[in-house]
């Protein structure tokens, strides 16, 4: 994000942060007070990291009523306005404890130390993600998709033009690009393209992103939610990973290069174009990991409702050349623009964590060499690939079994999340459909 504001350009700024659900929270102050801000943080409870989604708190939290305080503090670098609120600025912050180290339950500190492990190995990784999210506008009869056409349709940007507009001033205010906008391919559902970055550049506009489109959309009696899986029998909103790593100064990629060549199905840019063993080893990696990755990068319960064949959803461990039936694609623009697509995080993430835990991952397939299955170039649907967890309680138990990631991410950090997410889960489980009161009514 641009580092050019200052306190003078705004009435109110906004201090941000997030919970372990990725849910922004924080407070408003007076521009004048920014500087005591800055020198003092603001002071909070710990346990606000630790809200469910109801929200409340868990049973047993790690920082109950006598847990303590946490102190929010700026990150100078971070204050942008918000474009769709006159004079008011925001500004991220990492959590601390009161003695100034990190508070454990802060994924945007989790974040900061993973790219720093990876720059003391000569790496800096680069990430740019593509959130999908669904707009849907109010009848009599209640919410619906806001427009009735499909993929890239012409006439979906046409109704939506002003929206357009105002979301891409929004972003390109911060200082970050926006690349495109489409219609994705059900109604009412639309992907922006943001540009590549930094990881934690890119998890404070993902945050930044959802805050903004959805209080644009609602000044336009509209409603943005990035709920992964929003209407029955329609595709559903995902997060794609783009992600690569180059050397310390940003000048080469350094998963570009001569130890592996695939073959694509339409070509490939530059023609004679290959992939370094580094690349290789992080797909081993996430692949191991995978499982576990899942109760992270698809953090709801409607997120496995995404996961399942028929809807081009990733649901599998395969991974190949330009193949969008696997979870790890590796697109055909190759040499500088060599990345992997990791296609299965869903847009309802908590960006800081999810882009940590792959680093995690990873960073275990650099570090042991780990090679990844045999790659696929066919239908990874029809395919002997192992699925992916089915529900959000399979893939938390794979999180809580897998000693590797919970050791690097903080296993304060993990057991805490795990226990808020299987509290979600028991609350659904409450719950009954209307599809169970059709289905069952009359069967039993």
């Amino acid at each position: 994000m641009t580092t050019e504001w200052t306190a003078d350009d705004f009435d109110q700024i906004r201090l941000v942060w997030t919970d372990l659900n990725g849910i922004p929270r924080g407070i408003t102050v007076p521009a004048h007070e920014y500087e005591n801000l800055l020198e003092d943080g603001a002071g909070f409870a710990n346990s606000v990291l630790e809200f469910t989604l109801e929200p409340g708190l868990v049973e047993e939290p790690a920082y109950p009523a006598e847990g303590g305080d946490m102190i929010a503090r700026p990150d100078t670098d971070t204050l942008v306005p918000a474009a769709w609120d006159d004079g008011v600025g925001m500004v991220f912050a990492d959590a601390k404890h009161v003695s100034g180290v990190d508070q454990p339950l802060c994924t945007r500190s989790l974040l900061h130390r993973l790219v720093d492990e990876y720059e003391g190995l000569g790496y800096k990784p680069m990430i740019g993600l593509e959130p999908e999210f669904s707009l849907l506008r109010p009848t009599e009869d209640g919410l619906e998709p806001y427009n009735d056409r499909t993929s890239y349709d012409i006439d979906a940007l046409d109704q939506a033009s002003t929206l357009i507009q105002e979301w891409t001033t929004a972003m390109e205010a911060t200082g970050t690009s926006v690349l495109c906008t489409h219609q994705e391919s059900q109604p009412g559902q639309f992907e922006i393209n943001l540009e590549y970055d930094e990881p934690i550049s890119t998890a404070d506009d993902i945050v930044f992103f959802r805050h903004m489109v959805k209080a644009v959309s609602r000044r336009h009696n509209a409603k943005a939610t990035m709920m992964p899986r929003p209407h029955s029998g329609e595709d559903a909103n995902g997060m794609h990973f783009h992600l690569s790593l180059w050397d310390t100064e940003g000048e080469e990629n350094l998963f570009a290069g001569t130890d592996r060549y695939l073959e694509y199905p339409t070509g490939q840019t530059p023609e004679d174009a290959g992939l370094a063993s580094e690349i290789i080893y992080f797909i081993g990696g996430l692949i191991k990991h995978l499982e576990a990755l899942t109760g992270i990068c698809n953090p709801t319960v409607n997120s496995y409702k995404r996961l399942i064949p028929g809807i081009w959803a990733p649901c599998n461990t395969a991974w190949g050349p330009d193949n969008r039936s696997v979870n790890i694609r590796i697109p055909p623009e190759l040499g500088s623009a060599t990345r992997i697509e990791f296609r299965s995080p869903d847009s309802a993430i908590n960006p800081y964590f999810a882009i940590a835990a792959t680093l995690a991952a990873g960073l275990d397939g650099l570090q042991n060499k780990i090679e990844p299955p045999e790659l696929t170039t066919g239908n990874a649907y029809q395919e002997d690939h192992d699925r992916l967890p089915r529900t959000l309680w399979a893939a938390l138990t794979h999180l809580e079994n897998d000693e590797i990631l919970r050791e690097t991410l903080g296993k304060t950090l993990v057991d805490q999340y795990i226990k808020i997410k299987r509290n979600e889960f028991d609350r659904y489980q409450q719950h009954i459909s209307k599809w169970e009161r059709t289905e069952y009514k009359n069967g039993f």
